[in-house]
């Protein structure tokens, strides 16, 4: 289980948005002004934004620090890690997490502080599109569809954007650091389970969609990401393997 830096006073904000980050020069920027332009929606509450870098060797954490971000470091390259990281440093009362080649819509944001805050819901997450199809039917338009449909039947929340009581997320462990892949899966279950023994609810939001970087799709071919999912469904222990997860992690020589 993880634990947050100080015992004594995790909180000092409303929320805390948490973003992990490998070498995201490129796309940080446009999450950055996003998120900008969806805070000012939150202009009641307060907030603080912390950049996770994953020992990028590229401009990430000028990025980060030229748009007000928290920068915290974490050198081993796991995404479960990086998340819980961050969140062992965050001081909100409730956590966003939101990867870096993301755009979250300002009323997806504030629908999601909004429904925390009635207390009835404890965490969430967001249906999601990507920002181009690359002309891919079965990666670009059936995938995120199919996706869509599983997170909203089963309330299951996608890494790209999570959102949760910081309290509920200690409490469950945060992000399970045995695995490389999948975590936010795991997550999701541990929260549900959690929220239904408390008599609670889940949300996942339909619309707007939060919007994702479909470069992978100029990285990789349908069989390709096809065999990315067969861990997914049906060989979980695959996912605790660094080397199996490897789609998730290499990245072409010039992104």
């Amino acid at each position: 289980m993880i634990l947050p830096s100080s015992q004594e006073n995790t909180t000092g904000y409303d929320y805390s948005v948490i973003i992990p980050a490998y070498n995201e020069e490129k796309f940080l920027p446009k999450t950055l002004e996003s998120l900008e332009l969806a805070c000012q929606e939150l202009n009641t509450y307060s907030g603080e934004w912390i950049v996770v870098d994953n020992n990028s060797t590229d401009n990430t954490v000028d990025v980060a620090k030229k748009y007000g971000c928290k920068v915290v470091p974490e050198s081993i390259r796991q995404i479960s890690r990086v998340r819980n990281t961050g969140a062992k440093n965050a001081r909100g009362k409730y956590f966003i997490f939101l990867d870096a080649d993301t755009i979250v819509p300002p009323s997806t944001l504030y629908q999601a502080i909004q429904a925390l805050e009635g207390e009835e819901i404890l965490c969430g997450g967001a249906k999601l599109s990507f920002d181009n199809h690359h002309g891919r039917w079965f990666s670009g338009r059936c995938l995120p569809s199919m996706w869509n449909f599983i997170s909203q039947k089963m309330k299951l929340f996608a890494g790209s954007f999570i959102f949760c009581r910081s309290d509920l997320f200690f409490k469950c462990g945060g992000f399970p650091e045995s695995h490389y892949a999948g975590e936010e899966i795991i997550l999701s279950k541990k929260l549900k389970k959690e929220c239904r023994k408390m008599g609670k609810k889940v949300l996942v939001i339909s619309s707007p969609k939060v919007i994702s970087s479909a470069r992978k799709l100029l990285w990789y071919n349908d069989w390709s990401i096809f065999k990315m999912m067969i861990p997914l469904i049906g060989l979980p222990f695959f996912l605790k393997n660094h080397q199996a997860c490897k789609f998730w992690y290499n990245r072409p020589t010039k992104d």
